[in-house]
Formats: C-alpha cells, sequence, structure tokens
C-alpha cells in the first residue's frame, strides 16, 4: 500500500517543473528545425490535442482510483507484469537520461568547458539521488519552493527583452504549405503527452485530482512553450533561432538592466537546474517504484544512478545526440505513448469493476 504523502498541488506543480522543462528547453530547437517560422503557430495547434489527452488521462485516473496502476501492474501474471513494468521503466530512464545528457552539453559548452565531466556530472546525479531515495514529499516539497523563483526570472527575462523583440518576424505563417505546421504539431504532442506520468505519483496523493486545475497546468504548459519559443523568434529571426542549441537560454544573453547591468545570463542557471533536478529525480523515483517490488531495495535506485551517470559521460556529439531525438526518440515516442494508452485502456476495461 503506497504512503499518502502528497497533495494534488505537488502533482500540478510538479507537472509544470518537469514538463515545463521539456517544453521550456528540448522542444524548441526540434519544432524550430521542423517547422521554422510555423514553429509558434504549431504549438498553439497542439491545445486541442493536449486537452483531449489530458481528458483521456484524467479518465484513466478516475478508473485507476480504488486500486492505482501500480497495484494493476503488479496484480498482473508476472510475466506480464515484470513486461510492461520494464518497458515503462525504459521509457522514464531514457526521459531522465536525455534530460541530464542534454543539460551536460549546455553546461559544458557554456560554463564548464574546463572542467573534467565526472566533476560537473557526480556531483549533480548524487543530488539528484538523494531527492529520488527521500521520495516523492521531498521532491514535491523541493518542486514548490522553486518554481516561484523560476517563474520570477521567466517573467524578468520576457518582460526584459521586450525592447529586442521584433514581432513582425512571427510572419507570414504557412509560407510553404501545413506540412510544417502539422509536424510542429506531432513533435509538440510528443513532448506534452508524457504527462501520463502523474498516473504513477497519484498512488502518493492524500486527495484526488481534480479535471479544472489539470486543464489550467496544461494550458499554462502551452503558454509556458509558446512565450519563449515566439520571442525567440522576434529576438533573432527563424532561421537564427533554429541554429541555436537552447533559444531560450540565448535569450538571457540580450538581457539588461539599465545602461551598467549586464550578462545576467547566470541567473539561467537557476532556473534549468533547477527543472533538471526535479525531472531527472522524478522520472528515477518513478523507475524505482516500477522495479522495486514494494520491497524497499536501495540498491536498484543506486545502481539505476549508476547507470545514469554511466551513459551521460560517455563521449557524445552533441548534433548526434540531436539528430537521434529529432529522427527517431520522439517520433517513436509518440506513437510509444498512443500505445501504451491504448493498453491501460484494455487492462481498464479486462479488470472492469476490480479497478
Amino acid at each position: 500500500m503506497s504512503q499518502k504523502v502528497i497533495h494534488s498541488t505537488h502533482v500540478y506543480i510538479l507537472l509544470i517543473m518537469s514538463t515545463g522543462f521539456l517544453v521550456h528547453v528540448l522542444l524548441h530547437p526540434i519544432i524550430l528545425t521542423v517547422s521554422k517560422r510555423d514553429s509558434w503557430i504549431s504549438v498553439i495547434g497542439s491545445v486541442v490535442p493536449f486537452i483531449l489527452w489530458t481528458a483521456m488521462i484524467y479518465y484513466l485516473n478516475k478508473k485507476f482510483e480504488k486500486k492505482n496502476i501500480l497495484s494493476v501492474l503488479f496484480s498482473l501474471h508476472p510475466m506480464i507484469s515484470y513486461l510492461i513494468r520494464i518497458i515503462w521503466g525504459v521509457y522514464f530512464f531514457l526521459t531522465a537520461f536525455i534530460t541530464f545528457q542534454y543539460t551536460d552539453f549546455w553546461a559544458k559548452s557554456n560554463y564548464t568547458s574546463d572542467i573534467p565531466d565526472f566533476l560537473v556530472v557526480v556531483p549533480f546525479a548524487a543530488l539528484c539521488y538523494f531527492a529520488s531515495l527521500k521520495g516523492i514529499r521531498t521532491i514535491g516539497s523541493l518542486s514548490i519552493f522553486l518554481l516561484p523563483l523560476v517563474v520570477m526570472f521567466g517573467l524578468l527575462v520576457g518582460i526584459g527583452n521586450i525592447k529586442n523583440k521584433d514581432y513582425s518576424l512571427l510572419f507570414p505563417v504557412f509560407e510553404h504549405g501545413y506540412k510544417d505546421f502539422f509536424l510542429g504539431v506531432m513533435y509538440t504532442c510528443a513532448c506534452v503527452f508524457e504527462i501520463i506520468y502523474f498516473l504513477f505519483i497519484t498512488p502518493y496523493i492524500e486527495d484526488r485530482i481534480k479535471i479544472k486545475p489539470l486543464l489550467l497546468v496544461c494550458i499554462g504548459l502551452v503558454f509556458l512553450a509558446v512565450g519563449p519559443l515566439a520571442g525567440g523568434i522576434a529576438e533573432f529571426g527563424a532561421e537564427e533561432a533554429a541554429k541555436m542549441k537552447v533559444p531560450a537560454y540565448e535569450e538571457w544573453k540580450l538581457l539588461t538592466i539599465g545602461v551598467h547591468i549586464t550578462r545576467l545570463d547566470f541567473l539561467s542557471i537557476f532556473q534549468w537546474l533547477s527543472g533538471a533536478f526535479i525531472r531527472i529525480s522524478l522520472n528515477m523515483f518513478i523507475v524505482n517504484k516500477l522495479l522495486d517490488s514494494h520491497k524497499k531495495k536501495n540498491w536498484i535506485l543506486l545502481f539505476l544512478y549508476i547507470l545514469l551517470i554511466t551513459s551521460v559521460l560517455i563521449p557524445w556529439d552533441f548534433s548526434s545526440f540531436f539528430t537521434l531525438l529529432y529522427s527517431v526518440y520522439y517520433p517513436v515516442s509518440l506513437v510509444f505513448l498512443l500505445l501504451l494508452v491504448g493498453l491501460l485502456f484494455f487492462l481498464k476495461k479486462d479488470k472492469g469493476d476490480a479497478i
């Protein structure tokens, strides 16, 4: 029986911190590569499928309330249970790995180029490990503490850079037809559909998830994606923004306060590491719960983090990594999520009133 240690508010904030990092950082270079100037319209176009997806996940959550999804998975035939849990575990592990690897690339290209990778990766992984080890209550509480500062810095860079923005660069749209737009919607959905992970933390919630706050969070995530994306295009132009690893970070380099206060991009370090910390520790916590069989074997989590550190330390150039994300991971991820949700509906139907 899972211990009820968090409130639904924690879940909403975890969604903003974790998926918000994805749509604010990782999505931008990918969708700009695919859709160029149409990318901001593509994000707006993803609102309808995203709301439908959220409503569907909420429906699943309601059906799994009596017997949560983790209990259902562990109650299946051992072979089937192990296979499904391994598949989900790999997905969440890859989510943590991609976040960590991208963070490492970003750090090396901006602040830690002269520092051995080991000295950057291991301490940060250790912080994430202890958060995952302490559990969902610790991760949720930290997210509540970090979110106001992250939002405040986001508003600072967004409002402070208004003088540098030329919104005429957002137009014309659909210059090359609608193909780029629909591709952008597909990639956006591949990212935002990951909110399904909240099903795996609802067993720890004292109260119930409500549809209205959940939909508000989803709309907020869309704004979180489209705001910096449109801002990046307005500041750099679609072509230049597409060449950048992280357009949202580059916007910090333009920010000045008055004449004498410049180079405020150091504040982005806090923003980035806060989101990455919550995202990695949360996903690794879920992987551990999927594999642990409720036996509280701490060595499993330690092994997972050793595997994560080893994976991140393997030499890999950014171009190959980005191409893999763009060409393989996110398209496959979208198909995977659609199939797995179909499987969850099947389990719900198969278990009937038992769930």
